[in-house]
């Protein structure tokens, strides 16, 4: 993985990534997400050395997490300058947030980010959006999403391209690349990046991923990144397996949807097997929130269960699961939809 100290493949292999996730690059128009640190700072070098200035532009976002973020902002805006490339900056109350919706500290900071990037590529306007999650951040993601008990999907980890929201497609080009490969070519390059002080706090759960668990990964694997990217491309070829089979499989149960619930018919769907179930809610679940920039609240496997024993036993009214979404039974559906908490419009 990687190419560490040989910068030049690695503008190649990015090069080539972005090809594949984009048609038609190197034209269109880019936003780079762009916090400073090492990741993104060569995520943005890269972009330069292939865009022209009128079509690629940084944005920062501030989450306000501690005292001197907006000076970080503007040694962001200033690297972003030295490459020749505009920045637009944004500040987000992460923490007032995160205490508002009853999410952690991580999870609010990601919406907020997305939120942002979809703003920004709408009103510049971007074609794309590129983010610089790398190798590392892939293994990261598996482990907690596992960790978390996730089901057999959480091996694809982070996808390579997706829908952000308001139109946007966000692409991430370097998770085939290591971050030790990243700085090495920072350095060929003679770029600095500021460094992110709440990296080190362990209290987060990726950063404790990160410092305890990888370097143990990787004294029982040295390769661990490449075969976390072997499993990952295994998983992703599953999972377009199902999506394929699920499209077929929710056109005979009778899939409808009306002001953000999803339903199918509840015979047709008590009637397939454990595997099969869970999938068909797992996709009612996405469709619930995929409005929401970056997806909104993931599904969780917990959601997911909790949706299926309650179908199999309907009590009154409907059941909120975990991930924000809402399961009930009405006449021959089962609907999913936004949790009651939420205050969410239900459909009929």
């Amino acid at each position: 993985m990687g190419g560490e100290g040989n910068p030049a493949p690695l503008e190649g292999r990015f090069f080539s990534a972005m090809a594949g996730l984009c048609p038609g690059w190197p034209g269109g128009r880019y936003v780079c997400a762009f916090s400073g640190g090492g990741d993104s700072t060569a995520l943005l070098a890269l972009l330069a050395a292939f865009l022209p200035a009128e079509r690629l532009l940084a944005a920062h976002l501030d989450h306000g997490l501690r005292e001197g973020s907006g000076l970080e902002a503007q040694a962001a805006a200033e690297t972003a300058g030295s490459l020749g490339v505009r920045c637009v900056l944004g500040r987000a109350g992460v923490a007032d947030l995160a205490r508002e919706r009853g999410k952690g500290l991580e999870e609010a900071a990601r919406s907020a980010r997305y939120r942002f990037l979809a703003r920004v590529s709408r009103e510049w306007p971007g074609d794309w959006v590129v983010t610089a999650h790398q190798a590392e951040d892939q293994a990261e993601t598996v482990i907690m999403k596992l960790a978390r008990g996730a089901g057999p999907g959480a091996l694809v980890g982070i996808g390579a391209r997706a829908a952000l929201g308001d139109g946007a497609t966000v692409v991430r080009p370097l998770l085939g690349e290591s971050r030790p490969g990243l700085m090495a070519y920072l350095a060929e390059r003679g770029l600095g990046f500021v460094t992110d002080p709440s990296n080190r706090d362990e209290r987060f759960g990726r950063n404790l991923v990160r410092r305890r668990i990888l370097p143990e990964l990787e004294r029982l694997n040295p390769a661990y990144l490449a075969a976390f990217g072997r499993a990952a491309a295994i998983a992703a070829g599953e999972e377009e397996f199902w999506e394929a089979h699920l499209d077929a499989l929710m056109a005979r149960l009778g899939f409808k949807g009306d002001r953000g619930w999803y339903a199918v018919l509840a015979e047709g769907l008590a009637g397939l097997g454990p595997a099969e179930r869970r999938r068909v809610l797992g996709r009612l679940m996405r469709l619930v929130r995929a409005d929401k920039p970056g997806g909104g609240e993931p599904v969780s496997l917990a959601g997911v269960e909790a949706a299926m024993a309650f179908l199999e036993n309907p009590g009154a009214g409907g059941l909120d699961v975990p991930g924000g979404r809402r399961v009930e039974l009405r006449g021959r559906y089962a609907y999913v939809g936004p949790a009651s908490r939420l205050g969410a419009k239900k459909g009929g």
